[in-house]
């Protein structure tokens, strides 16, 4: 009797203990309203397909391809900001073309696995690395999105006052990627620090399609999204 005492009594612990979690995982939830848009949620990932290319010059360039992976491992509520942890994992990188005299030796990237944070301040999802410091928000993120996001939606790029409107959404259309073909999806393109980025962004799912440019000198990236969870 007093080890099936002591059973229930374990079983019943584990249980509030689980419902407390759940509770919690709702409550952090709760700050975050707009999962219609760009869904943070624990175990939500995007895969994608990226191809990379540097050079010096249009005749000296080389083309390298890697898988990345970015999975939310955790959401929490800190110093009143939502965020959410993100683990970005890129596999070695393989060479897929080498054009000229450009030296590949030890320019292929192994494999690596970093750290990046959403932080969602009101309305605007800003996207910090190397580090989580919330006493900084100024100098060290980038504002990934202002929702609600439509046709015409503008935002500077740079979390700063008075920063000039950098990102726009230009045009509303259908996308085929590897994951699938995506409609009524937005296309926003932006300049930042020397480089051109344009997105692809899908309501429900986030970004399925990337492409960013240096101006000037043949370097540069491009992802696709190859399968995803948002749940």
């Amino acid at each position: 009797m007093r080890r099936l005492l002591l059973l229930l009594g374990i079983l019943l612990s584990i249980t509030l203990t689980a419902c407390a979690l759940l509770k919690k995982n709702d409550n952090t939830q709760g700050h975050y309203k707009y999962n219609q848009e760009l869904p943070l949620k624990v175990g939500n990932y995007w895969a994608y397909r990226v191809t990379r290319y540097d050079g010096f010059n249009p005749n000296d360039i080389m083309t390298a391809a890697f898988t990345m992976t970015d999975t939310i491992t955790s959401v929490e509520i800190k110093d009143g900001f939502f965020v959410a942890t993100v683990q970005s994992e890129r596999s070695a990188e393989t060479l897929v073309e080498v054009r000229g005299n450009y030296p590949v030796t030890d320019a292929l990237q192994p494999a690596t696995t970093e750290t990046y944070w959403l932080i969602v301040d009101g309305n605007r999802v800003l996207r910090q690395d190397d580090k989580l410091n919330l006493s900084d928000l100024q100098s060290r993120v980038l504002v990934e999105f202002v929702f609600p996001i439509s046709l015409n939606s503008q935002w500077s790029m740079y979390n700063a006052k008075d920063a000039p409107l950098n990102r726009k959404v230009t045009k509303v259309g259908s996308i085929t990627v590897p994951a699938g073909t995506f409609i009524d999806c937005l296309y926003l393109e932006g300049v930042i620090g020397g480089m051109t980025f344009e997105d692809w962004f899908c309501r429900g799912i986030g970004v399925v399609w990337h492409n960013a440019e240096h101006h000037g000198t043949p370097y540069g990236n491009r992802r696709e999204l190859v399968s995803y969870r948002a749940k």
